[in-house]
């Protein structure tokens, strides 16, 4: 509850329906849809859902520090944070997949989805220190989070990317963060298909995912492992 914005006087009620009861919403989708799993994987998948992001990532750093189960036996975390709600994509970022040895199963996942993996879009704001997945890297943990790309399947070049614009001018951190009706959960589907394959495939590894040697949390992970 905070302050009204400019649309609603009377409303002031931050649901944060996109930011982020998207995210989460889809991690206890994946949760129960692997929770039916058969055969299971050779290795468990841990579900984690954390609070107090944008106050610094506090939720996810005490995780970080105090593990449920040691760090150096998590294998490889994989976030979701708030998704777009207007249609199937035909890209992805995975910021940090690259400077792991997971990278070319993510890309022959990726591939087999028909999305394609595209770099960082705006380097400059250093969105991999900005995510509750570097509380697990500076833990030891090999992570990155999953954002769906902006080229919407059937709509025009530049119309993703506009109503992304529009959420941000308009809804992002306001009491109009609501349910709509006229969402289109498409690419959260993708999102939940693609975050449960790559989960798999690192629970069904014959070793578990590293840090590319040299990269900045390789010593950290190769510690925590020993």
């Amino acid at each position: 509850i905070g302050p009204p914005d400019d649309h609603d006087k009377s409303d002031t009620i931050y649901n944060g329906a996109i930011d982020n009861a998207s995210g989460t919403a889809t991690v206890l989708e994946i949760a129960r849809a692997w929770s039916e799993m058969n055969p299971r994987p050779k290795r468990s998948i841990l579900f984690a859902l954390v609070a107090a992001e944008e106050q610094g990532l506090l939720g996810s750093q005490y995780f970080g520090q105090h593990p449920s189960i040691p760090a150096g036996k998590i294998g490889l975390g994989i976030n979701l944070d708030a998704l777009n709600l207007f249609g199937e994509v035909t890209s992805v970022t995975m910021i940090g997949v690259d400077r792991t040895t997971f990278f070319p199963t993510a890309q022959t996942v990726t591939k087999a989805m028909n999305l394609t993996i595209v770099p960082d879009q705006a380097p400059e704001q250093g969105s991999y220190y900005r995510s509750d997945h570097f509380s697990l890297a500076k833990a030891g943990v090999p992570a990155f989070s999953i954002k769906q790309g902006l080229e919407v399947v059937g709509k025009p070049e530049g119309w993703g990317e506009a109503q992304s614009k529009e959420y941000r001018e308009k809804h992002y951190h306001q009491p109009s963060d609501e349910f709509d009706a006229a969402w289109d959960f498409g690419s959260a589907a993708q999102v939940a298909r693609l975050a449960v394959w790559l989960g798999y495939e690192a629970a069904q590894g014959e070793k578990l995912p590293m840090w590319l040697e040299g990269e900045e949390f390789y010593a950290k992970t190769a510690a925590v492992r020993k």
